[in-house]
């Protein structure tokens, strides 16, 4: 057990001496720093003799002991002792905690994600009205009030809880340890349940309502590249390239356009994928003219696009692009409504539904991170995309035949995501054999591989039911694996 005492070290210039707690752990010494002080009168020697700073210290250390004595500690060190009595959950701070947590986002390239933490984070203190919310604050009672307040909200409802809480679990595994048995912050999320966000209004559009959409002629304007213009062409731009994403339009670079092949890095997913979501696509001749127009002109630039001589990131520039696709829709329909990123839906549907592509060619066209492994041991061939990509086009505006899909909503089992909280329990002949409840699942297959891995040795040869709850979005989905 370490031993405290109340001390001072030197004299300031004011002739005051700060009062510190030394705390001597296995032949180590640190020093807690206090907020009392003494003068000359106040000490004999290094000893505190004045009364009153005598009695608050020993109420500090009183408490120092009784935080001691809940566990076993003759293990640590005396860096881990001092830290471990100075952090009290009734003064940490979860808004500098999760500004901390936003920063690290970006520094590791995510800073995309890292806005909608920083949003979350705001319009909780916001309703807490404080900058300053303390770990203590955050109790089910409270995060339940919160989350009702986004109840109005579409998506955020969801995303803004599922960010604090992914704070709130990476505070739990710095300051807990459940090994040394310390347990500085107790997980209020058990009682709290985050909605699910609105389905949204199928995004893909018809092929004659595209046909429509480029065949409008942009008004006239004095302005070079008018929004209008520039809304179509990149629209175009993104359609014939395989529903290519805007952030990747914009943030191209001059070495991906060579002869004729457009090589890019999905943003969205080259930080977390082994290939760094590489895919390689070839420009139609359809699209070149409108393509080639927006190639940049200054040598000095690296970028592709001369986009960058009028706007410095991709969210203006989607927001400039996606200005212009309004007002053309103005003039198609003007209570139709569809955005950029509904192009890349569009190309989809139409890839499948009109083309005779299976979901995989679909989703290798999207250069969605399907088979992994298999583009890290393999020299991917390309060119499918490519021909599917022409087969798209040819149907959009070479035919006047109509998309003949009918959209329903299907409350479908979605894709896990690793912010989704989620119960997954084994059965046996209908008796539950494990269960788990945890996030950070990318896939099915990773919870059940976690379940078997929990099985009871003697359950082998056997089929075993598995029974998975996303709890975020109340669905369920059963499956069966026989285990060997």
């Amino acid at each position: 057990m370490a031993t405290l005492k109340p001390t001072v070290k030197s004299k300031l210039k004011t002739g005051m001496y700060i009062v510190y707690i030394r705390v001597v752990h296995n032949r180590q010494s640190s020093f807690i720093r206090t907020a009392w002080m003494v003068n000359d009168k106040g000490l004999k020697g290094k000893d505190i003799i004045d009364p009153f700073v005598i009695q608050q210290t020993s109420n500090l250390i009183s408490c120092y002991y009784n935080k001691l004595n809940q566990l076993d500690s003759s293990n640590w060190t005396v860096s881990e002792v001092v830290t471990y009595l100075t952090t009290s959950k009734e003064n940490l701070s979860f808004s500098d905690y999760a500004r901390e947590h936003i920063v690290k986002l970006i520094k590791r390239g995510q800073e995309r994600t890292s806005r909608n933490y920083k949003w979350a984070l705001n319009h909780m203190e916001r309703f807490a009205h404080t900058d300053n919310i303390l770990f203590s604050n955050l109790t089910s009672a409270f995060l339940n009030r919160w989350i009702n307040s986004l109840s109005g909200t579409n998506r955020c409802k969801e995303q803004y809880p599922v960010c604090i809480r992914e704070v709130y679990k990476a505070a739990i595994k710095d300051f807990n340890d459940e090994e040394k048995g310390i347990s500085i912050l107790k997980n209020p999320w058990c009682n709290v349940t985050i909605p699910r966000s609105d389905i949204p209004e199928k995004r893909a559009i018809p092929a004659s309502m595209i046909r429509k959409f480029f065949n409008v002629l942009p008004d006239r304007s004095r302005f070079t590249n008018p929004l209008m213009e520039v809304g179509q062409d990149v629209a175009l731009i993104s359609f014939c390239l395989c529903g290519l994403n805007a952030v990747d339009i914009f943030n191209a670079k001059k070495n991906q356009y060579v002869d004729g092949i457009f090589s890019y890095e999905r943003q969205k997913t080259r930080k977390t994928r082994a290939d760094k979501g590489y895919f390689e696509i070839r420009v139609p001749e359809f699209l070149k003219p409108t393509f080639e127009k927006y190639l940049s002109n200054n040598i000095d630039s690296p970028w592709l696009f001369n986009f960058h001589d009028r706007l410095s990131t991709s969210d203006s520039f989607c927001a400039n692009v996606n200005i212009g696709i309004k007002k053309i829709w103005e003039k198609v329909d003007p209570n139709y409504k569809a955005s950029l990123y509904a192009f890349r839906h569009s190309w989809a549907t139409i890839a499948q539904n009109e083309c005779g592509a299976t979901m995989n060619e679909v989703d290798f066209g999207l250069n969605h991170s399907t088979n992994k492994m298999a583009k890290i041991y393999v020299k991917v061939d390309y060119s499918p995309a490519w021909i599917l990509n022409e087969k798209v086009i040819n149907f959009v505006f070479f035919t006047d035949n109509e998309s003949k899909y009918i959209e329903k909503e299907y409350m479908a089992f979605e894709k896990i995501s690793k912010y989704n909280n989620v119960r997954a329990e084994a059965f046996v002949m209908g008796k539950k054999v494990c269960s788990i409840e945890d996030s950070g699942f990318s896939n099915v297959d990773q919870i059940i591989d976690k379940l078997i891995a929990m099985l009871p040795k003697n359950i082998r040869n056997i089929r075993v039911q598995f029974k998975i709850t996303n709890i975020d979005k109340n669905l369920v989905q059963m499956y069966q694996r026989l285990v060997h």
